[in-house]
């Protein structure tokens, strides 16, 4: 049986090394259940209920025997959160905890959701010999990053060099670097408010769950992805398939289909070492492979021996500071572009830094620049082009043979670098984008009721296969032209040809950023496309 074992691994360790990239952890609560004993969500749910002077039953039949777990655990939770708070507030029983708190609670939920926090934070660590060798080896495997859905702290202590997001606001609005990060996308015990657990909860989650995943798309399309501690039918890895089958395209489904791996303990519905399996969600089916094995320690052993050329701390931290310096001008005189030494190959480089006013394309030209990265360009801001060379080479090349490219982004870069943009010497086509000639609208389909007042994101979340075209024609706000932003970036990531409905929901970011079609602060917005879309990345 070790031999059997042993080959496993190997073929494992294969399948990882021929990616090339480190993978990506997706930890649900099966992990936590084995080094915490940490309960499940049937667990917490019950505990909760326990916590109030009616039993789980009381709740449960309150609602309809129809509802599905999925939904039926977030009803009961909404119900115990209503009971508990007013007890929390008006009960003796918890006269110190309400003195200890030092954080505001406005909504119904936080008290219960406070003393969830607790509780979880209370759980010690199983005091078991072969599980403690089991941690240790995953303090030492090679990951990239790491999502969960979990609450508990048990991967910051395992890879404390991790910098930790929690929730879905700190991943959206901070500034991940997507390289040595843990986000914690269901929230954390460190801030029991950020813990998706009441119906309510759930529900401002799926709102902004496509938003989120368009966030980290970088991470799916790029990386194998192991799921562990959760099974193949598990509601909130459907829900994260579902929403990705709406974000991403073809090509990148058919990659990420191949990434997907499944690890759990072997059972009589998962053999022993590398099987093939599916999960079908609506309008697509995954194909999967499935790793089962009985120590866990044995996986941490393979990912542990995973090829990296740099660590994934130096990676995070040098790729913040880089961040850090474009945005910023205090250090702009200590910054200096070396070019290339003569007989020196751009492709024999390993690693090249480039920060700072280095003039886009010195190096490859814009003869070699595709109309894809000029999008690229536009959704990331980026503003270091040379725009003679712009309006002079790539717009003519551009627009030969496409209605839709980005030309009021290139009119906003000839404004800002006082640049001459004489319109009436521009391609035709690119005078009748920058004229309203030819129409940025939706095309002929199907429309759902009120849509034109829906923004993007509600429109995203409700009606994903509808989203590409009707983009041309719904409403904005500032997070619904970010959330575009997002949800197209990884649509036009190595599109070589684009089809004419994502170009022209690229021509509408075009003239919302760059043109007159918002009505908020313009300028502001640029500043958030900067900062939350970031620099080009192909």
């Amino acid at each position: 049986m070790a031999d059997e074992g042993m080959d496993s691994l190997d073929d494992l360790a294969v399948l990882l090394g021929a990616s090339k990239t480190l993978p990506v952890l997706f930890v649900g609560s099966g992990l936590s259940r084995r080094y915490l004993g940490a309960p499940d969500w049937d667990g917490l749910v019950e505990y909760a209920a326990s916590l109030t002077e009616y039993p789980l039953d009381f709740y449960s039949s309150r609602i309809p025997a129809s509802t599905g777990r999925e939904d039926r655990l977030p009803q009961i939770s909404s119900q115990v959160a209503e009971q508990f708070h007013s007890e929390w507030w008006t009960s003796a029983k918890y006269v110190d905890a309400r003195e200890g708190n030092q954080r505001p609670l406005p909504g119904k939920g936080d008290p219960l959701k406070l003393m969830l926090a607790h509780h979880i934070g209370e759980i010690a660590i199983l005091d078991d010999v072969s599980l403690a060798q089991e941690r240790e080896k995953l303090a030492r495997a090679k990951v990239h990053s790491i999502i969960t859905t979990n609450y508990d702290e048990l991967l910051e202590n395992a890879f404390p060099d991790y910098k930790v997001f929690v929730g879905q606001q700190d991943v959206l609005f901070a500034a991940p670097q997507y390289v040595g990060e843990i986000y914690k996308i269901h929230g954390s015990i460190s801030d029991s408010r950020s813990m998706v657990f009441t119906g309510e909860d759930y529900d401002e989650y799926r709102r902004k769950n496509p938003y989120l995943i368009a966030k980290i798309m970088t991470l799916f399309v790029e990386h194998p992805v192991i799921f562990m501690g959760y099974s193949l039918r598990d509601p909130h890895i459907l829900e994260l398939l579902a929403t990705l089958v709406s974000c991403l395209s073809e090509d990148q489904l058919d990659t990420f289909n191949k990434r997907l791996i499944f690890v759990g303990r072997a059972s009589k519905t998962r053999v022993k070492g590398l099987s093939n399996s599916s999960i079908t969600v609506p309008g697509y089916t995954f194909g999967v492979q499935e790793f089962g094995i009985d120590d866990f320690g044995g996986v941490f052993e393979v990912l542990a021996d995973l090829p990296e050329h740099y660590p994934v701390k130096l990676l995070r931290n040098l790729a913040e500071r880089v961040t850090q310096m474009a945005y910023s001008d205090a250090s702009s005189e200590r910054i200096h572009v070396l070019p290339l030494q003569e007989g020196e190959d751009a492709n024999d480089v390993e690693v090249v830094v480039g920060v700072g006013a280095f003039e886009r394309l010195g190096i490859k030209g814009y003869s070699a620049y595709s109309r894809t990265e000029l999008f690229l360009d536009m959704l990331a801001g980026a503003d270091d082009h040379n725009v003679e060379h712009m309006r002079d080479h790539l717009l003519p090349h551009c627009f030969r043979n496409a209605k839709f490219s980005p030309i009021f982004y290139a009119r906003y870069l000839a404004g800002i670098h006082q640049v001459s943009f004489e319109e009436d010497r521009l391609p035709t086509r690119a005078q009748a984008l920058l004229s309203g000639a030819t129409s940025v609208a939706p095309y002929p389909g199907r429309r759902p009721p009120h849509w034109e007042t829906m923004g993007f994101l509600e429109l995203l979340a409700d009606y994903p296969e509808l989203a590409e075209n009707l983009a041309a024609g719904c409403a904005y706000s500032a997070d619904d032209v970010i959330g575009l932003g997002l949800y197209l970036w990884p649509r036009f990531v190595d599109n070589r040809s684009p089809t004419t409905v994502l170009a022209k929901a690229g021509a509408k970011f075009d003239r919302l950023v760059y043109g007159n079609d918002f009505d908020g602060d313009r300028e502001n917005l640029r500043k958030r496309v900067r900062e939350e879309l970031g620099q080009p990345r192909y």
